[in-house]
């Protein structure tokens, strides 16, 4: 592969790197997992990047989308969610999973495998 690349197991994507895990964390688990190896919870930043995962899996992942005290949902780096909005049933659920597309509030106890992403 031409370098600089992803490290094993890792996709390859628009010249960033994504790892889908096998296990199953709670939210602020898969965050530390994610920054042990060098990377972040998934943030999507685009739709081209949004077209790319509904391909990838069919059952929830956590990605880098939490709501704020203020209300808001915030990615990991800091950026404010916009044009979409979180699929949400009760105000306890403050972490984000993207399933089929979408994204959907959940507690952040829940058990669910990640998405870590860095780049190359």
């Amino acid at each position: 592969c031409p370098c600089p690349c992803c490290p094993e197991q890792w996709v390859t994507y628009r010249g960033r790197c994504y790892s889908f895990s096998k296990e199953m964390k709670d939210w602020n688990s898969s965050r530390e997992s994610c920054r042990a190896q060098g990377a972040h919870l998934l943030v999507i930043s685009n739709t081209s990047e949004m077209d790319f995962f509904p391909i990838q899996h069919t059952k929830s992942h956590w990605i880098g989308l939490q709501r704020s005290i203020h209300g808001d949902w915030v990615w990991e780096d800091g950026s404010k969610l916009s044009g979409k909005k979180v699929n949400s049933n009760s105000r306890v659920q403050n972490c984000a999973v993207l399933l089929d597309g979408a994204f959907h509030a959940s507690s952040c106890e829940v058990q669910a495998p990640w998405i870590c992403e860095k780049s190359v």
